[in-house]
């Protein structure tokens, strides 16, 4: 009997560089040249490595005044490595030594990035647009801290590191100490009045989050090369725009009459902030008003727009846009008795479908099973009286597998047990799922076609 030799699948090498990039970064976060005092012990190391790689933006301990400068260039090292993938960097090192790339590569490539672009274009694209446009970033908030009489060293770093943060999707920020000064503390909630810090990072995370195949389609209009919008960059589109704007206001009608939030603000901050939160949601961590204190109705709200998260081949999480438009389209056609499932007069693969019904129930499944662990674990302090009782618990495991890293502020108060469940549902949430799946199950041929079988449903 022959054995089957096992062979290395795209989908294990996507799985294994996070793995072991996380692993380094744990290691290096938790030795004493990366602390400002006191070394981080393991299992903040591993929560703090795991959040940046998978870009999510929760974290135990507060990264500016815990980590020394050098902790913090490692912590920004592993949120762009995290938000552009080691193998996308890999592959571009390749082409840039003049290898041909393997089958291997594109195609890990293509599952982090995504399907529709050509992995050589693709890669040129995204390592492109990424450094221009944190650079860009970067220079318009080191104006905009130029307000806040910080020092030159300062001023720059804070500048960097946020820039970088934002279109990775992160929601990391480092003002520790030199915040702490001024009496900055709660993410950007200092800078809630200021529209040149809000918008900056608003449209950081949210080009980071649209998409890289929709850059490069963008980058092909204004060069005449395509004539047409693909269905993808459409639905990307319109999904977005209802979910920015829609979620802005709801968020202000929820919140406008709360005193803790945007209460006591003039109807331009409240507008300004409504938005950013509904954008941050999406995909960052990043707030401008203290989460701990929004509404009920807002925390519900902020869960949804967390699950559904980005788009395809972008730096954030969640079920991803144009899966929750192919669920949409195919409920519409099941209730018009349609065969067919539709999106812009052009109709969806059945495998896509399929694709996006298992990672939806997969998704439900994981943030279940990660609140449930988390309501074991976390007893003692749903005892204590935390807000929001369960909701926080629920709105911490959606968030870490949405890779956002909004938080009640529950995170730096879980047991080692539940910093570990959420280690894992990070991980499940940034690489994917389905390419665990695929790693765990192989490649799978199915030569014979079953008949049908009746079965009721609904």
């Amino acid at each position: 009997m022959v054995k089957k030799r096992f062979r290395l699948l795209p989908s294990h090498l996507v799985i294994l560089s996070f793995a072991v990039i996380i692993g380094v970064g744990a290691l290096l976060l938790a030795a004493p040249f990366s602390a400002e005092k006191q070394p981080l012990d393991w299992v903040d190391a591993l929560f703090l490595s795991t959040s940046a790689v998978c870009v999510t933006g929760l974290s135990p301990v507060d990264p500016g005044s815990t980590l020394s400068l050098l902790g913090q260039i490692i912590l920004l090292s592993l949120i762009q490595v995290g938000g552009l993938g080691y193998m996308t960097i890999s592959a571009f090192a390749a082409m840039l030594l003049r290898r041909r790339l393997s089958v291997s590569q594109r195609l890990s490539v293509e599952i982090m990035l995504g399907e529709l672009v050509e992995a050589w274009r693709l890669l040129r694209y995204t390592i492109a647009f990424t450094f221009a446009t944190e650079l860009a970033g970067a220079i318009l908030l080191f104006l905009a801290f130029g307000r806040y009489e910080l020092p030159f060293g300062a001023r720059l770093w804070f500048a960097v590191f946020h820039s970088v943060s934002a279109f990775c999707n992160a929601g990391l920020d480092v003002f520790g100490l030199v915040g702490k000064e001024r009496g900055w503390e709660g993410s950007l909630q200092p800078f809630a009045h200021d529209p040149l810090v809000v918008l900056t990072i608003a449209l950081l995370l949210m080009l980071g989050g649209i998409g890289f195949p929709v850059i490069v389609e963008i980058s092909d209009r204004l060069r005449g090369r395509r004539f047409r919008w693909s269905v993808h960059a459409r639905t990307v589109f319109i999904v977005n725009l209802l979910l920015w704007f829609g979620g802005a206001l709801l968020i202000w009608l929820f919140e406008h009459s709360n005193p803790s939030t945007l209460g006591n603000q003039p109807l331009p901050i409240q507008a300004m902030s409504a938005f950013f939160q509904s954008a941050t949601a999406r995909t960052a961590g990043f707030s401008t008003v203290p989460t701990g204190s929004l509404t009920a109705a807002s925390l519900w709200l902020l869960c949804f727009l967390m699950f559904i998260g980005a788009s395809p081949g972008g730096t954030g999480g969640g079920v991803k846009t144009t899966t929750v438009a192919v669920l949409a389209a195919a409920t519409w056609s099941s209730v018009r008795m349609k065969e067919q499932v539709v999106i812009f007069h052009r109709s969806v693969h059945p495998e896509r479908l399929s694709k996006a019904v298992a990672f939806t129930l997969l998704a439900i499944n994981t943030i279940g099973a990660a609140t449930l662990l988390l309501c074991v674990t976390e007893g003692a302090l749903l005892a204590k009286g935390v807000p929001h009782g369960p909701l926080s618990l629920f709105f911490e495991a959606v968030s870490a597998f949405g890779t956002v890293g909004l938080s009640t502020g529950v995170t730096p108060f879980l047991s080692a047990g539940g910093k570990l469940i959420l280690v894992a549902t990070m991980f499940a949430g940034r690489v994917g799922l389905l390419t665990l799946l695929i790693a765990i199950a192989g490649r799978s041929v199915e030569p014979v076609r079953y008949p049908f079988g009746e079965i009721l449903v609904g």
